[in-house]
């Protein structure tokens, strides 16, 4: 028996929880948080989904999005390295700078956020994986 208040809660809950976990990875750079934190939120939203509209029908609305999560996350993270070393530093010596914005003020940008939406990337890949494994598991 499916509850229609888990229904309608895993139906809204997942946009809001990616629009919070898109705060904590701009926010991690600079502050606590990051990419992996975020990509867990992100994974929680999921397993809710999918415990409320059943692991299917969350993989097929899903898995377009999150196929390419892993190599992505991987490669964002691998090439945030690449400046620093093409400019003479070590790798993975994150290069910080800032972009003047009229009516906003500055903002800060820096490798460090590449590399962590690669590591949001590949938290959220890994455990929608590890989910849909789980239940393809359970139901055999």
């Amino acid at each position: 028996m499916r509850s229609l208040i888990l229904l309608v809660v895993a139906q809204g809950i997942l946009p809001v929880t990616t629009v919070f976990a898109v705060y904590l990875l701009l926010r991690g750079h600079n502050e606590p948080g990051g990419g992996f934190i975020a990509g867990l939120v992100t994974v929680g939203a999921i397993v809710l989904r999918g415990l409320a509209f059943g692991e299917r029908e969350t993989s097929d609305r899903l898995n377009g999005l999150l196929r390419h999560a892993i190599p992505l996350g991987l490669a964002l993270a691998m090439v945030s390295a690449a400046p620093a070393v093409l400019w003479g530093g070590a790798y993975f010596t994150h290069i910080h700078g800032s972009l003047a914005l009229p009516g906003f003020g500055p903002l800060a940008l820096s490798t460090t956020l590449l590399f962590d939406i690669g590591v949001y990337l590949v938290v959220v890949g890994t455990g929608s994986g590890f989910l849909a494994a789980f239940v393809r598991g359970a139901e055999s």
